[in-house]
Order: C-alpha cells, then sequence, then structure tokens
C-alpha cells in the first residue's frame, strides 16, 4: 500500500468510527487536525506497506459489520502466507542453481 491509499484507509475509518483518529488533538501544543492526521497515516503506512489494498479494504468491511470499535493494524494485517514464502524460497534455490545469484 502506498500512503495515498492508507490515507483513504483512514478515512474511511473515521467515517465509520466517528473520527476516532482526528477527534483528540492538543491545541495547547500547537496540533493541528491535519498534522495529527499526517502523523497517523505515516505512523500506519510504515506497518501497512507491504499489504494489498484491495485485501486490506475487504477486512475492513468485515470488521466494520461486527466490530462496534475501530480496527487497529493487528486488525486489518495480513501475514504472508506459508505457501507464498516457500514458493519465493523455491524459486531463488532454482536460480541458485541455474547459476543466477539475483533475486
Amino acid at each position: 500500500m502506498n500512503k495515498k491509499e492508507v490515507a483513504s484507509l483512514i478515512e474511511q475509518i473515521e467515517l465509520f468510527y466517528n473520527q476516532p483518529f482526528s477527534r483528540y488533538f492538543d491545541l495547547s501544543t500547537g496540533e493541528t487536525k491535519e498534522r495529527k492526521m499526517l502523523s497517523v497515516i505515516t505512523a500506519w503506512h510504515r506497518l501497512l506497506h507491504d499489504q494489498d489494498f484491495n485485501k486490506v479494504l475487504k477486512k475492513l468491511d468485515a470488521h466494520c459489520k461486527s466490530n462496534k470499535f475501530p480496527p487497529t493494524i493487528a486488525d486489518l494485517y495480513e501475514e504472508p502466507s506459508e505457501s507464498k514464502m516457500n514458493h519465493e524460497h523455491l524459486e531463488y534455490m532454482r536460480k541458485l542453481r541455474s547459476g543466477s545469484r539475483d533475486k
């Protein structure tokens, strides 16, 4: 996922769950709603950058239908499947055997 997709995801969570991210920001420190949202997007992107946007949206939809509290990153994150990891390892081993050391 890129930052624009993460921003879209956060925007949807904001709409579905009554602004859980932007509701609280500290005016006494000069924090603005925009700055708060940018920090949320940056943090979520750091952990979701390797995720497929459409799969995360499907998880968000399912979460919203059955949970009254907003999702955490862990609720939306999908661990790489064992078969995908094994497939990547097998491809790497094939390349090593053929003499190509590049991934």
